[in-house]
C-alpha cells in the first residue's frame, strides 16, 4: 500500500494532545522517534504502561517475599532513567504508568508467574491477565478521554508481543469511546522477522489478528541522526535490541520509502466498513467454494 505524509495528510490542529501509547521503557522512542522529533515542542504525551517494579510474591500466610531477580532483565528503575533523559532530550511530556512488564505479572488466582518463559510472552493474553487488562483501559480512558479530542497513537503488535497486543486491543476500546485512533509499526520487530516470535510478521497480519482492514497507510520520514542521539539514551536495551550502535543505524535507515528512511502509521478502517468488507470476503469465500 502506498503512503501519504502524515504531517501533511492529517490536521494535527484538530487535536488538542497527541497520545503515544508505549507498552515499555523504549517503544515511543523506537517506533515513534520521528514523529516525537516532528512534534517536538507542541501538546505530545507519551504514556508508558509496563514501567512498574516487579510485584513482591505473596505467600500463602500473607507474607511478602523479596522479588526474584529475572536473568537478563534490567532493573526497571534503570529503565525509568533512561526514558526519562530520553524524553526530556525532545521535549516531550511523559507519565509512566506502574504495572508490571509481563515477565513479572502474576495470577491473582495462584500468585505465579503468569508468563514465566520468553516463549510464552509471544502468545495471545492469558485469561490470567483478564484483571490487568481491565484496569489498563480504566486507567487509559480516564487520562485520555478526560484531555479533550486526542490523537491517539497505538502500537500495532507486529511481532506478536503480549504487552502490544494487550496495548493495541485497549487502544481498540478507547478510540470505540472516542478517541482518534492511528496504529504504529513495532520497531525493530517490523524491520527484523528474527525478532519477536520468530517470524516474519508484519503490519498486514497483525491488523488482521485485531480482526482489523487497513484504511490508509501513512509515513514520517526519519532524521536518522536524530533518532540515534534519541535512542542511544537506552543503553541498556540497545545492545539487546541491536547489538552495537552501526546495527542500530543500519536497522533505521533500512527501513524505507521512496529512498528515505521512514517510520510509518496505519489507520484501520471504521468498524461498519470493516463488517461489510468481511461479508464481501465471505461471501467471495463461498463462491469459489460452490
Amino acid at each position: 500500500m502506498s503512503a501519504r505524509a502524515l504531517l501533511d495528510g492529517l490536521d494535527f490542529d484538530a487535536y488538542e494532545r497527541v497520545v503515544i501509547l508505549s507498552p515499555h521503557l523504549d517503544d515511543a522512542a523506537l517506533s515513534c522517534g520521528g514523529l516525537l522529533h516532528a512534534l517536538q515542542g507542541g501538546s505530545t504525551l507519551v504514556v508508558t504502561i509496563c514501567s512498574g517494579n516487579p510485584p513482591a510474591p505473596v505467600a500463602p500466610d500473607g507474607s511478602v517475599s523479596k522479588v526474584p531477580a529475572r536473568r537478563g532483565h534490567v532493573s526497571p528503575r534503570i529503565r525509568r532513567s533512561e526514558d526519562i533523559a530520553a524524553m526530556h532530550s525532545i521535549r516531550a511530556e511523559f507519565v509512566h504508568l506502574s504495572f508490571p512488564d509481563s515477565i513479572y505479572r502474576r495470577s491473582a488466582h495462584t500468585n505465579k508467574l503468569i508468563y514465566r518463559s520468553a516463549r510464552e510472552r509471544w502468545i495471545a493474553p492469558h485469561t490470567d491477565d483478564a484483571a490487568y487488562i481491565e484496569e489498563l483501559y480504566l486507567l487509559l480512558r480516564r487520562i485520555c478521554l478526560d484531555l479533550g479530542p486526542i490523537l491517539l497513537v497505538s502500537p500495532l503488535g507486529i511481532g506478536d508481543h503480549v504487552d502490544h497486543q494487550i496495548t493495541a486491543r485497549v487502544a481498540l476500546r478507547l478510540a470505540a469511546a472516542g478517541a482518534g485512533l492511528l496504529f504504529y509499526e513495532d520497531f525493530p520487530y517490523v524491520a527484523d522477522p528474527a525478532m519477536g516470535r520468530g517470524d516474519a510478521d508484519g503490519p498486514q497480519a497483525a491488523m488482521a489478528r485485531l480482526q482489523l482492514a487497513p484504511a490508509e497507510r501513512f509515513s514520517v520520514p526519519v532524521d536518522v541522526e536524530g533518532k540515534l542521539r534519541l535512542l542511544r539514551h537506552y543503553t541498556s536495551q540497545v545492545p539487546v535490541l541491536f547489538g552495537d550502535d552501526e546495527r542500530m543505524r543500519a536497522a533505521i535507515v533500512g527501513h524505507q520509502y521512496q529512498g528515505q528512511p521512514c517510520e510509518f502509521y496505519w489507520r484501520p478502517a471504521p468498524a461498519r466498513k470493516r463488517a461489510l468488507q468481511t461479508a464481501i470476503q465471505g461471501k467471495e469465500s463461498m463462491h469459489v467454494d460452490n
